[in-house]
């Protein structure tokens, strides 16, 4: 990304199969395949193909100022560039990631449209035992923060009572505390705490996506 841009590029993908309208695979979206990050200037999509044959990513991108992210407004995305990739006597078998919010891994959209940095856990991948606490620190004030866990083959309800989280003075904390080994995925929702501008006292700040991890879990780790 230019580093003039980099504070306000966000990007959305489709994967499909080739010469089709098709983004499943076995009634898995195909974009359950696709991790993409954010380091730095560099954003990444990583494919891990579920099938031999080919496949068709779309990456579309787009500016937005952080009032517009967490305000709601509609955006429009534009196709950036397409890949054809062609995977060839497939030998192992890729299992989709964990059913979180669509959009990036990693901190990186944390801190660029809240401005809450990373203390712990700067990478989107991360490697855990059975317990695990990430903290962010707030540069503005943030409020309402929720986190949900999702695993393949697990009920997100059921996964509610191992996620948990408080706030001292600018550190947020969340503390988790898995059933089972297995890989896991992170989503983290917060929103800004109404401001007192007076031009503009009905502009309302939503419960926002901001920012989502994977984690395996391990005794070894």
């Amino acid at each position: 990304m230019p580093s003039h841009m980099q504070s306000s590029l966000i990007f959305h993908y489709n994967l499909k199969l080739y010469d089709s309208d098709k983004d499943q695979y076995d009634s898995v979206s195909l974009k359950r395949f696709v991790m993409q990050s954010v380091v730095g200037q560099l954003v990444a999509f990583r494919v891990h193909a579920p099938c031999s044959g080919a496949l068709l990513l779309d990456i579309f991108a787009n500016a937005v100022t952080p009032r517009e992210y967490l305000t709601g407004e509609p955006m429009k995305f534009k196709s950036v560039c397409k890949f054809k990739i062609v995977c060839e006597d497939l030998q192992t078998v890729m299992v989709p990631l964990p059913d979180c919010a669509s959009g990036e891994w990693g901190p990186a959209k944390a801190t660029r449209l809240f401005g809450l940095e990373p203390v712990t856990h700067h990478d989107a991948l991360v490697f855990a035992g059975r317990d695990l606490e990430l903290q962010f620190r707030m540069t503005r004030p943030l409020t309402d923060f929720m986190a949900t866990l999702h695993k393949n083959g697990s009920e997100e309800k059921r996964l509610s009572k191992y996620v948990s989280h408080r706030v001292h003075d600018d550190l947020v904390t969340f503390t988790l505390s898995f059933p089972e080994e297995g890989q896991y995925g992170m989503d983290i929702y917060t929103r800004e705490v109404a401001s007192m501008d007076t031009t503009n006292p009905t502009e309302k700040h939503l419960l926002t996506h901001c920012c989502k991890y994977l984690i395996n879990s391990s005794k070894r780790n």
